[in-house]
């Protein structure tokens, strides 16, 4: 499992630096220091390879979300606009936004990110109630309608920060976001 492992990551350094279109097996093999065929043992397509790496690619991106929202309160919002400004900076978050065109014509990848985002929202269902208490609400909806709306709102905050739109613009709306929830929870619990 550990050669898998070194295989998928190898193939994320390559996602990330030199994009989708450029993945080979070659590559992958050469930044995972073996060879080809063992690449090939190990994942039987390319295909493959990419699906794996595009969970991968997710899950990490997911995961910096979760450990931001791991405090209570302000320093938990803080720490999630952090984790999105310096995502935002990285190639993994662009080759993550690849990996969302390249998912609404490829099934495989499709199929990858939902599963990824399935976890994502569950966690995020979970956490929610309690940072939002912490913050003197409650969420104004169901939890889950609560966090899809935030993983939606994190995705174009993402790429609103990939795509050169002024920090200080996105960061504004992003507190105006959390100030309406807060106040929609509040206001729900009178």
């Amino acid at each position: 499992m550990e050669r898998r492992d070194s295989i998928i990551d190898a193939a994320c350094s390559t996602i990330v630096e030199v994009g989708i279109s450029q993945l080979t097996v070659a590559d992958v093999a050469q930044r995972a220091d073996i060879s080809s065929g063992l690449v090939h043992y190990h994942f039987r397509t390319k295909q493959q390879l990419l699906t794996a790496a595009c969970e991968r690619l997710a899950a990490r991106r997911a995961g910096a979300r979760a450990a931001a929202l791991a405090a209570d309160g302000l320093p938990a919002l803080d720490a999630l606009w952090s984790a999105l400004r310096d995502g935002a900076e990285s190639a993994a978050e662009r080759a993550c936004t690849d990996l969302a065109l390249l998912g609404r014509r490829d099934p495989d990848v499709r199929r990858a990110l939902a599963t990824q985002r399935r976890e994502e929202l569950r966690a995020l269902t979970a956490r929610l109630p309690t940072l939002l208490g912490s913050l003197g609400s409650a969420p104004a909806a169901p939890p889950e309608e609560m966090a899809a709306l935030v993983v939606q709102f994190l995705d174009g905050t993402a790429l609103a920060l990939a795509s050169g739109t002024s920090a200080a613009e996105v960061r504004a709306a992003y507190d105006a976001f959390w100030l309406v929830l807060v106040t929609a929870g509040q206001a729900r619990q009178r």
